[in-house]
């Protein structure tokens, strides 16, 4: 099925088990009323024959002059009915959303996504006046390879001043915001992180089979990820690396490169995959089993972990959101460079605990 056809498709079966408004079934209900008497005049026989025999069909049966009446009347009603419920709608939903805002947060980086602006996909269950809020580093990146990571951090490090600057003199319950990017996981990570205090974010992610922006409304396939490596965590050990592996492998060797001397910890979905992830229930579950992984490395006593992550950018958003940055260790999120010496030539020291501004750091071999 080509990606036009089943867009075309999902809108008709969105539209065709939409919900009908209270106003709209009045109005057709006295259109049926209102049909119903004046068909009284339009009443006609058509005889013809069937298999040799005549044979009389009668459109309409005729019905009485006050029933007639009454059922323009009551048509009458019902239509007036739904043309004032229907009006008062309209101006509520107005006001509605013009009071409302929708805070649309989009990271470009990776791909040019200028021709379908996440801003133009946003579910049309949130209500309100749509603003975008655009990070876009792409001057930042030539070919794949981020060339300026410190200019880059400072366009991510100012989401939460602009949030507020945009949420000023606004009340909580007249705000929704939803998040989608394509950038580098450090920057993808530390978005989520910066974010963490919001109560409710909608996220979407870009879907490479149809090219388009998509919720999170795949269905669960129950899997989890597979632990390694704890039992390896010498006594008193500081650093720890922790490799996730969503969409494709973590090289532990490369790992070990980045950071010499952390023991490795992995986090491996077996059913790796590029789509596996469109389930909200899904990414919840893989998300509290980072959580519990990164709490029992600050058990046995490691002050920073080293953190690597192949998996699709709201996996990525979401381990950034669920990271507790006062009471977890300190955390560097790794930058993956394919064909290099060191393919993780960077990382993003994120601001947890004590570290107020989030900062880039090198690995010794730069």
């Amino acid at each position: 099925m080509s990606p036009l056809f089943q867009r075309i498709t999902e809108k008709i079966i969105d539209w065709a088990t939409r919900e009908r408004n209270i106003e709209r079934k009045f109005l057709v209900a006295g259109a049926i009323c209102i049909t119903a008497a004046v068909g009284k005049g339009l009443a006609i026989s058509v005889a013809t024959k069937i298999f040799g025999h005549e044979v009389t069909l009668s459109a309409l049966p005729s019905i009485s002059g006050v029933l007639q009446w009454m059922l323009v009347g009551v048509g009458v009603l019902l239509m007036g009915c739904g043309a004032i419920l229907g009006t008062v709608r309209y101006f509520h939903h107005r006001s509605d959303n013009d009071r409302r805002r929708i805070l649309v947060i989009e990271q470009r980086g990776l791909r040019d996504t200028t021709d379908t602006p996440l801003i133009d996909a946003i579910p049309t269950a949130l209500l309100g006046r749509k603003e975008s809020i655009l990070i876009d580093i792409r001057e930042r990146i030539k070919d794949g390879e981020v060339t300026h990571p410190e200019k880059a951090l400072e366009r991510v490090a100012g989401l939460p001043m602009e949030l507020e600057r945009r949420r000023s003199g606004m009340a909580a319950t007249d705000i929704s915001t939803v998040y989608g990017g394509l950038s580098p996981v450090p920057f993808t990570f530390l978005a989520g992180l910066l974010l963490d205090d919001e109560s409710k974010i909608v996220v979407m992610d870009w879907d490479r089979n149809s090219s388009h922006w998509r919720t999170l409304d795949g269905e669960d396939d129950g899997a989890s990820f597979f632990i390694r490596g704890f039992d390896q965590i010498p006594v008193g050990s500081k650093d720890v690396a922790v490799a996730i592996s969503v969409s494709y492998r973590v090289d532990v060797d490369s790992v070990q490169k980045a950071a010499p001397g952390a023991t490795v910890i992995e986090l491996d979905l077996t059913s790796r995959s590029t789509d596996s992830h469109w389930a909200e229930e899904k990414q919840q579950r893989l998300a509290q089993e980072f959580l519990n992984a990164a709490i029992r490395i600050a058990d046995l006593g490691a002050t920073t972990i080293h953190l690597f992550i192949a998996a699709p950018n709201s996996v990525v958003f979401r381990l950034g959101r669920i990271y507790d940055k006062r009471n977890l260790p300190h955390i560097l999120v790794y930058q993956y460079q394919r064909g290099r010496d060191i393919e993780h030539p960077w990382a993003v020291d994120m601001p947890v605990q004590d570290l107020l501004q989030p900062r880039i750091r090198y690995t010794s071999a730069q």
